[in-house]
């Protein structure tokens, strides 16, 4: 009766005119769905932008995507009818560069806060100092340079005062630098005297050169490195919170950004496990401090093919090149703006030298890797762009697309190189508007301008997203697509906007969001549009994002996500 009650509703909804049992016959000329999706705003990401009603699902795939009419010839005696009531549908979204892992350790295993004032961050250090034994090290983050503006103390002296017992090891926002205080200088072995590390900085102080507890980049991974490992148990348990968190905004499928020995294996548990829940990419660490070592990583290379199942694609690498903009650590054409502590020369720095990243590059290529190369300056993705150049003139095109990872500062002469060199344009973390104590111009100056998406996409670059969590407090992507149209706070609370002329139009957002991503994810022909014969990963909304003032965008909820035709969430 269930099967007849369904069939019969179909037809009335799908304005057929006879009975139930006078349709039966149409169901057998067609593939018979196990869902038909109806009534529902449909936007399909295909190559028009085109509209649909409703879509037919059949193990996993789409079957058919249209009129009432036509996807009403795919019911058949056990098809299960959704009706959306109008609501609007549209593909998953990828998330080309994002850290759930440590996410998850950092949220569920460790003093997690982000507070912007000195007092609050050490109330939150002190509740989590207050249950560990002495010598036991406090681990967190994440802070930022504005904590200490005013205060006399070094930063290492700040912890001495409240953590005289135990080490402390407080990565910052970005998760570049560390703040730590002197029982772990000491630990570390680092003192007055320590060279700073290839591709790092150990911060002094300006007149006694004494080592201030701030570590910038491959000094702070280095020491990270010598913590104590977290078990498989733990890692795992930190991944699958992550996962939960992720997937209820609507993002299908993922690609973490640093992915070592011990990630690897906590993906393996968690897919024998089946609680998988994502399509997951792994971009493998390349000569990183985040690695145990470097031969680590060339065996997890050698084996990626191991781990690699449907839904975990194993063919991803990530190159760190610089650091970033904030501490002087990106590297530049042009100098950075005076300052007392680098000069008026400063040009920041490479953490691998042109050649070495050009044989790394053409060496991983020739291995079927895609490469995602951290750059957030405008030297750096000038280095990387010439070292994709030169894979292609040794390996030919094999059709891989390598990844300018940030790409958040680009020369003018080097936006064409990204469409011609089959190079993506990953934007990432989502800060296109501006945000205190995201001071561009004081670093910059005001002729060098962040987040050129649409310069990008006008040159016919592959533009993607990535949301780089735990870098920015949450995976929601839905404020990132408001403000890549808006380059205002999506938040509202103010109207400024950051180099506005590089705005796009919502559609071009949501390609970026979806479709894009899934190509730069080595999956468009199976996902990031709903067409037929891809996977049915898609997700219901809570308003049609396109009959709605653009500021309202940010606050989209996702009432149903569906992965390979299996629901992941359902708030309907």
């Amino acid at each position: 009766m269930k099967n007849l009650y369904w069939k019969a509703l179909l037809v009335l909804v799908l304005g057929g005119c006879g009975p139930a049992t006078e349709q039966a016959p149409m169901a057998t000329a067609v593939t018979a769905a196990d869902k038909i999706y109806v009534n529902a705003r449909i936007y399909t990401v295909d190559a028009a932008d085109s509209w649909a009603e409703a879509m037919a699902v059949k193990d996993g795939k789409i079957v058919a995507i249209g009129s009432a009419d036509d996807v009403a010839a795919h019911t058949g005696v056990e098809t299960t009818l959704v009706d959306l009531a109008g609501r609007m549908l549209m593909p998953g979204i990828h998330d080309t560069h994002i850290h759930p892992t440590d996410a998850g350790i950092q949220k569920t295993l460790q003093c997690s806060f982000l507070e912007y004032q000195l007092d609050a961050a050490l109330a939150a250090l002190h509740q989590c100092l207050a249950d560990l034994p002495a010598g036991a090290w406090l681990r967190g983050g994440q802070w930022n340079d504005g904590l200490f503006v005013g205060d006399d103390r070094m930063p290492k002296e700040i912890l001495d005062e409240i953590a005289p017992d135990n080490p402390v090891f407080l990565m910052d926002w970005s998760v570049h630098n560390a703040w730590v205080n002197s029982k772990a200088l000491a630990l570390f072995g680092i003192d007055d005297d320590t060279p700073d590390p290839t591709g790092g900085v150990i911060v002094r102080h300006l007149e006694t050169g004494e080592a201030t507890g701030i570590l910038l980049d491959n000094a702070a991974y280095n020491m990270r490195r010598q913590l104590p490992a977290y078990s498989l148990e733990q890692t795992v348990g930190a991944l699958s919170w992550s996962l939960a968190e992720i997937k209820q905004y609507g993002v299908t499928t993922i690609k973490e950004a640093l992915v070592t020995t011990a990630t690897m294996a906590a993906y393996a548990e968690l897919a024998s496990r089946g609680e998988l829940v994502l399509n997951v990419n792994t971009s493998l660490t390349w000569k990183s401090a985040w690695a145990n070592s470097h031969e680590d990583e060339l065996a997890l290379i050698d084996s990626r093919a191991d781990f690699a199942t449907a839904a975990i694609n194993t063919d991803f690498a990530k190159i760190m090149l610089d650091g970033i903009p904030p501490t002087y650590t990106a590297a530049m054409l042009e100098p950075y703006l005076p300052s007392e502590a680098f000069g008026d020369e400063w040009l920041g720095k490479l953490m691998l030298e042109p050649d070495v990243l050009q044989a790394d590059v053409t060496a991983l290529d020739a291995r079927g890797l895609s490469i995602k190369i951290h750059a957030t300056g405008d030297r750096s993705a000038r280095v990387a762009l010439d070292a994709i150049e030169a894979a292609r003139a040794s390996n030919g095109d094999n059709g891989l697309i390598h990844e300018i990872s940030h790409a958040e500062l680009i020369h003018p002469d080097d936006v064409p190189r990204f469409a011609a060199l089959n190079v993506a344009a990953e934007m990432c973390p989502i800060l296109w508007y501006p945000i205190p104590g995201l001071d561009w111009e004081a670093w910059l100056g005001p002729e060098r301008k962040v987040w050129p998406v649409k310069n990008l996409v006008a040159a016919g670059a592959l533009v993607i997203y990535g949301s780089d969590w735990a870098v920015v407090p949450t995976p929601n992507p839905w404020p990132g697509i408001e403000s890549m149209v808006t380059r205002a706070d999506p938040s509202g609370a103010s109207d400024v906007t950051l180099w506005p002329e590089q705005a796009v139009d919502l559609a071009t957002a949501i390609r970026i969001f979806t479709y894009n991503g899934a190509i730069a994810n080595e999956a468009g022909d199976r996902s990031g549009s709903l067409e037929v014969g891809k996977d049915a990963d898609f997700i219901v909304l809570d308003r049609n994002i396109f009959e709605l003032p653009i500021g309202d965008v940010g606050e989209t909820r996702v009432l149903l996500s569906v992965i390979g035709g299996r629901e992941v969430i359902n708030s309907l």
